[in-house]
């Protein structure tokens, strides 16, 4: 699995509009073939940064997506970023799920 989150600050007075850009590139991104997700997230100390996350089959099909016109739309957005825009794309291995959770939650603490 292939995760990708692409973080920019928003200029002030620019922080609906960015994020109206991210908005409108959810739903056509859940829908692309090998998406396996797509989620916007603000942060809640700084109304300005927002971040888009993203899941792939396959580091393929990342690459097709980012040479796509909708996610080119993006490109400017990430150019006014008050900060440098952050890119992090990884390759990931799920190592489990509620289970590691429940058994930490039942050991006794170190």
């Amino acid at each position: 699995m292939i995760q990708a989150f692409v973080r920019i600050v928003a200029p002030s007075g620019k922080v609906e509009e960015i994020q109206g850009i991210f908005r409108g590139l959810k739903g056509p991104t859940d829908a692309t073939k090998g998406c396996r997700g797509c989620r916007i997230y603000r942060d809640m100390d700084d109304d300005g940064v927002i971040t888009c996350w993203t899941s792939w089959d396959s580091q393929e099909e990342i690459e097709e997506y980012f040479r796509t016109e909708r996610f080119r739309r993006l490109l400017p957005y990430m150019e006014m970023s008050v900060e440098p825009p952050e890119v992090n794309v990884c390759d990931v291995t799920p190592v489990g799920g509620i289970e590691i959770l429940v058994a930490a939650i039942g050991s006794q603490p170190r």
